[in-house]
């Protein structure tokens, strides 16, 4: 009997990492708008591997590569941007509960944390 549910855990966490891979797909191409409280909104135009900011009523673009790191995880390397001093410089991003088109996010860029919303346009 401890045997049947070692394997129905087990199966049970095969089959829902196996989810959050195909789930993570739909956020690694396209527009997606970015939204993290007391920040301008942020839409992101993703392409397999780069990525372009554009902040919400602002003329500033921001530009980088992206490696993708695990099926729900990314680093972001800055290649363009209204300040030089980030140009090279990586920052490292996470995307979790995801619930249709939308998900919560995580980036860690020199030492700090930035929770922020995210949702799929197209």
């Amino acid at each position: 009997m401890k045997k049947f549910y070692f394997l129905l855990f087990f199966g049970l966490l095969f089959n829902i990492g196996f989810s959050q891979e195909s789930i993570c797909e739909k956020f690694k191409i396209g527009k997606f708008l970015y939204t993290s409280e007391g920040l301008p909104d942020i839409t992101v135009t993703r392409t397999k591997t780069t990525q372009t900011e554009t902040i919400k009523e602002s003329p500033e673009v921001i530009q980088g590569t992206i490696v993708w790191k695990s099926n729900c995880t990314y680093e972001f390397i800055f290649t363009k941007g209204p300040v030089p001093e980030l140009i090279g410089r990586t920052m490292s991003v996470e995307i979790f509960n995801i619930n249709g088109n939308t998900a919560k996010g995580k980036a860690l860029f020199e030492g700090k944390y930035v929770n922020f919303g995210l949702e799929k346009l197209d």
